[in-house]
């Protein structure tokens, strides 16, 4: 009943507050800037490596780009170690090293409380965060700013001052009927300010936050009045709004479910035994439910985001309930019902309600919607998702479902998702992808533009829909082998034809300067495909690889998908040069590193025990073997977590540490030289060895690993070593483990790669449709943002790391 009160008086009171308060709203400031010079156009490539478009602008697959290294300038481009996204995306915005930006990889080793080294995400934060704190709707807002007693008799005395004006005054209604309908229509309307205070959450529980501490250069831009627009730019979301800087947010955005990418099977495949909500979880972010079919029907749940609106009423009540026992005059029967309340909230409401960790092993709390499949008697089937149903049929992609999680009625979660139909007979699979904020509807406390509105705006302009989740793309399900790899190309192919007519759209607008665009699919393809494409690779099957399929309208073997990738980064660069780039204007093409096949994975623990720097605890078992438990830290001198991380158990630092400041150099370089003189079945594994501290400088020194192992062509750091697991075997006594071997065949799905790979060997492209000074050194990822300032005539500060490049004239 309060719900049907709220809604049907909300535009009452919101008309009421109108009248009663005045509010000037400021205008957005424009950016003037200087007269154009010129405009600047960067497009960035995630994972486009040179020593592959180098080849295949020989092989003349690249005419494009091969136009661009004749008339202009073509050279590898340098990366940041480690040659991670997110370090190198951070860096190439910034032009600044990770010390500065404070990224030092998606994993990185958190120090606990009492200073237990642990693996932690080093690329987002997840946090608790006031709803004060963010740009809140107009009514929104003003409910968690006010006292909600005092709004409620402001709107009261306002709606009924404006009823009594409506009947009396313009409706010439009798003062004795008009004055006690328009007091019981304000007290309708004070109500329902009161009641709506409860359905704003004054804190969001599970926000996830950006880390980077440095400016990227659009921002130098825009705050010089230089107008810029830039689509899709990684490490780019929950950053303060700059006027004149239209950003669209990639990398990092999270989604619905504050994740980097949840995604679902429904199956009646007998092997899958939990149901909804818990569901069997893969061993990246995917959960697989098992349902069942009744009559042609099958039923289940989508499971969005937390109901953090519930997670924060309870929290209040809880606080509340403290208050009013630690006042005086409370009789023991309501200090002992307020106490069983109490108890009931932290016992039951709260651990059922709230978010405990990104591994929670249920979706229990999240607020869902209904999911119903039909079987079709002619075949195909409905597949409803809350109010939305679309006919599909075997193998077939649906179009976008719009979805709205109600966690009240002023919060709603406004989400798309889009299903394909694996299989329609037994066992039935249905694949549900990531649930991505709706770009047409962005949500207040997790924006994934700035302006916030720019998403919708894009959204019109676009015409369509779009992925806002910042990695876009399915490699996790491909990974996990829960898709084929024609359902991860169709994937590849509709996220990039979408981010193409985003890229259109923002071309077609004439009031900005400086434009840039990332597109990811050559990393995303080049991850998961190398597989195909190389013949000595563990996991090669020649067979599998001349399997054929659509792939940008061109009919290709698996094994051509690499080369497949590179092509449409050269169409889109071409487009671009013919129809918008005009004399006077400059083209920077980058990428933030380059790729090369994955076929060797070693665990770097295991190398480190097997040295004699990381001793295992003596009673540990297989069960221990995971995020650094193993670890007997009274006698190791040093260990491994992330992606080719490894630090010294230090002094000072660590907990327990065993290292001596003074001896740290020392051993630092006695590792370093055992790394470059690994051998794996007489082939050296080890091509370069990093020590971050003569490489990088900066306030945020101390997030990075004290070394980085570059391995050389074909290896990487083993999956397990990224969150800090080792491998364990029988020991040589019953019931004792030891470490177990260093090297394994990489046989995954996951099969090309660039982190912990020598920075030499995973170089990225560079290319301008201008001459450029290369300088000695050749050029980095760090000179994109000073030269793009550049080229606007805007000052380069003084924290950047390079200067700008020169070019010929």
């Amino acid at each position: 009943m309060f719900q049907r009160t709220l809604l049907a008086v909300r535009p009452l009171a919101a008309l009421a507050l109108a009248v009663g308060f005045l509010f000037a709203v400021p205008a957005r400031a424009q950016s003037g800037g200087p007269a154009p010079k010129g405009r600047l156009f960067v497009l960035g490539f995630d994972g486009a490596d040179a020593r592959t478009a180098a080849k295949l602008m020989d092989e003349g697959s690249l005419p494009n780009l091969a136009r661009l290294r004749e008339t202009g300038t073509f050279a590898p481009l340098g990366t940041t170690m480690p040659a991670e996204s997110p370090v190198s995306w951070a860096a190439l915005n910034s032009g600044q090293n990770p010390a500065k930006t404070g990224i030092p990889g998606f994993v990185k080793r958190e120090l606990g409380p009492d200073g237990t080294p642990m693996p932690a995400l080093g690329h987002v934060t997840h946090e608790k965060r006031a709803s004060t704190s963010f740009a809140l709707p107009f009514l929104e807002g003003l409910l968690i700013r006010q006292n909600t007693w005092v709004l409620a008799g402001a709107v009261g005395v306002g709606a009924a001052l404006l009823f009594l004006g409506i009947f009396a005054g313009l409706l010439k209604i009798r003062a004795r009927v008009a004055v006690p309908i328009a007091l019981i229509l304000g007290a309708v309307g004070g109500a329902g300010a009161r009641i709506s205070g409860s359905y704003v959450p004054h804190s969001i529980a599970d926000v996830v936050g950006n880390p980077t501490k440095s400016a990227p250069f659009w921002e130098e831009a825009a705050k010089a009045g230089v107008p810029c627009v830039v689509i899709d730019s990684a490490m780019s979301w929950d950053r303060p709004e700059v006027p004149g800087a239209r950003v669209l947010s990639g990398l990092g955005v999270p989604d619905v479910r504050s994740n980097n990418g949840d995604w679902f099977v429904y199956t009646t495949d007998p092997k899958v035994l939990e149901r909804a909500p818990i569901g069997q979880p893969t061993s990246t972010a995917g959960r697989i439910f098992r349902v069942d079919e009744r009559d042609s029907v099958i039923e289940s749940w989508v499971y969005g985001p937390y109901d953090f609106v519930a997670i924060d009423a309870a929290q209040r009540e809880v606080a509340a309930i403290d208050a009013r026992m630690g006042k005086p005059g409370q009789s023991s029967a309501d200090v002992e019902a307020l106490r069983k309340r109490k108890r009931d909230l932290q016992s039951e409401v709260l651990p059922r309600l709230q978010v405990q960790g990104r591994f929670r092993a249920s979706d229990e709390g999240r607020v869902s919607l209904p999911l119903k499949v039909t079987l079709e008697p002619a075949g195909g089937a409905r597949v409803e998702i809350g109010a939305q149903e679309q006919v599909l049929q075997e193998g077939e992609w649906s179009k976008w479902y719009h979805l709205t999680f109600e966690l009240s009625p002023l919060v709603k979660v406004r989400a798309i998702t889009r299903a394909k139909l694996v299989k329609r007979s037994e066992p039935f699979e249905l694949f549900l992808d990531f649930l991505q904020f709706d770009p047409a509807h962005p949500a207040w406390w997790q924006p994934v533009s700035q302006p916030p509105e720019f998403a919708a705006e894009l959204a019109r302009a676009a015409g369509a829909p779009y992925e806002t989740v910042g990695w876009a793309c399915l490699t996790m399900p491909f990974k996990d082998r829960e898709i084929d790899p024609v359902t991860f190309l169709e994937d590849i192919e509709a996220t990039q034809r979408s981010r193409e007519t985003l890229l259109r759209a923002a071309l077609k607008q004439t009031d900005w300067r400086g434009l840039m665009f990332v597109e990811s699919t050559p990393d995303r393809v080049q991850h998961m495909m190398y597989q195909f494409a190389d013949p000595t690779h563990p996991a090669y099957d020649a067979a599998k690889a001349a399997r054929r399929t659509k792939f940008f309208g061109e009919d290709i073997a698996l094994s051509d998908a690499i080369r497949a990738s590179y092509q449409s980064m050269d169409r889109v660069v071409g487009e671009v040069l013919k129809d918008h780039v005009k004399p006077g204007d400059t083209l920077l093409v980058c990428a933030d590193h380059g790729f090369q096949s994955f076929k060797r994975q070693v665990h770097v623990n295991n190398w480190l025990a097997q040295e004699g720097y990381l001793a295992v605890l003596p009673d540990a078992t297989k069960a221990d073997q995971r995020a650094l438990s193993f670890v007997d830290w009274s006698r190791t001198k040093a260990y491994a977590v992330g992606l080719g991380g490894i630090y010294l158990n230090l002094q000072g630092r660590e907990r327990d540490g065993t290292v001596a400041p003074k001896d740290a150099p020392a051993l630092l370089a006695e590792i370093k030289q055992k790394l470059l003189a690994m051998e794996d079945s007489g082939r050296r594994a080890v091509r370069d060895v990093y020590v971050i501290s003569e490489i990088h400088s900066g306030p945020h020194l101390g997030e990075e690993p004290d070394l980085m192992v570059g391995f050389d062509a074909g290896w990487r750091v083993s999956w397990a070593t990224t969150l800090g697991d080792i491998q364990l075997v029988d020991g040589a006594k019953p019931g004792t483990f030891v470490a177990g071997g260093v090297f394994e065949d990489n046989r995954l799905n996951w099969s090309g790669d660039h982190v912990s790979v020598a920075a030499d060997l995973v170089r990225g492209v560079f290319f301008s449709n201008r001459k450029v000074v290369v300088p000695e050194g050749g050029i980095d990822l760090l000179h994109i943002a000073p030269t793009a300032l550049a080229v606007l005539g805007v000052a380069v500060p003084p924290v950047y790391d390079h200067p700008p490049l020169t070019f010929r004239e």
